[in-house]
């Protein structure tokens, strides 16, 4: 009864016979990720592959049974064996398909909005299938608290150097710079600056202010300092996905009407509180432009359309 053929474990692990066993083994680990059944449920031919992978790992990373092995080959049989079946393979008209996984990273650009109110995006990019370009979308569920650079990863939506193994897609989040509102590094509160007019910080004053999570309003106790930091609690971002929110700071910035600016606060300098609420009264009326103010309203006003068209 002939003896069964013992399969080459150089030829499955696609090294030469010559490798050192660093090589065999970075080659066995790279083959280890393409066909390990986490990754390729239900899939028999991959299944049957993985054990062979871990066969010839088995015989090669042992020296003794590499020797008695590589003393059964041929001399013939140690040169290009890989090239040479190949070869061989091409000139029976079998063709040869190289199955390989491919890792795809897709960099998806959101607002600090996004981050806060669980919304969803429909992405389309380019899925590699066997040398080809394939139009794919996929939709995407922004979680709530998402940090900057973090990746959400999707099993087998990646490509393939095949048809039958695919890798996975990492969509990485990237969080745009907004229009009024500063991350504040390493926590999740955030900051902004508010102008108020002089008249607001000397009489005090309810303003709005835009939070991640929609406007708020805010009651301003007079006199109120230039550059004055305001804490509201919990209306930063989320920490994490319990529901527990950083805080939003509220830098004041006092401005002054656009004609006599820097005279009206020359003039104010050295009057007393009850002075000043006698002097602001004459400035009240609306035609009197205060530029950082309205820069900061209109701002506010594209932010709250952009959220209407977001919901």
């Amino acid at each position: 009864m002939n003896k069964k053929k013992q399969a080459n474990p150089y030829f499955i692990l696609n090294v030469s016979p010559q490798a050192k066993t660093e090589e065999i083994k970075k080659a066995y680990l790279k083959l280890v990720q393409v066909y390990h059944p986490d990754r390729n449920r239900g899939n028999k031919l991959a299944e049957k592959k993985f054990q062979k992978i871990n066969s010839a790992w088995q015989i090669l990373k042992e020296p003794k049974k590499r020797q008695l092995f590589d003393k059964s080959l041929k001399p013939a049989q140690t040169k290009d064996f890989i090239q040479s079946s190949k070869n061989s393979a091409r000139s029976s008209g079998q063709k040869v398909i190289q199955e390989k996984a491919i890792d795809l990273e897709y960099p998806l650009k959101v607002s600090l909005e996004d981050v806060c109110q669980f919304r969803a995006r429909t992405i389309h990019y380019l899925q590699p299938v066997n040398g080809s370009k394939v139009k794919n979308l996929l939709k995407v569920q922004i979680p709530i608290g998402a940090k900057q650079n973090s990746r959400l990863r999707f099993k087998e939506k990646g490509g393939a150097e095949g048809k039958k193994i695919f890798g996975d897609l990492y969509v990485r989040i990237l969080i745009a710079p907004h229009p009024v509102f500063k991350l504040i590094r390493e926590s999740m509160d955030i900051i902004l600056e508010r102008p108020i007019s002089f008249v607001s910080a000397i009489q005090g004053d309810c303003i709005d202010v835009p939070s991640p999570h929609g406007l708020l309003s805010l009651e301003l106790t007079p006199p109120v300092q230039h550059k004055q930091l305001l804490k509201i609690k919990e209306q930063g971002l989320f920490k994490n996905s319990e529901g527990k929110k950083g805080d939003l700071f509220v830098r004041i910035v006092i401005d002054y009407p656009l004609k006599n600016g820097d005279k009206i606060q020359k003039q104010i300098k050295n009057m007393t509180y009850s002075q000043k609420k006698i002097y602001v009264e004459k400035f009240k009326n609306p035609s009197f432009i205060y530029p950082k103010v309205l820069k900061f309203e209109k701002k506010l006003q594209q932010l709250q359309k952009k959220r209407k068209r977001a919901t």
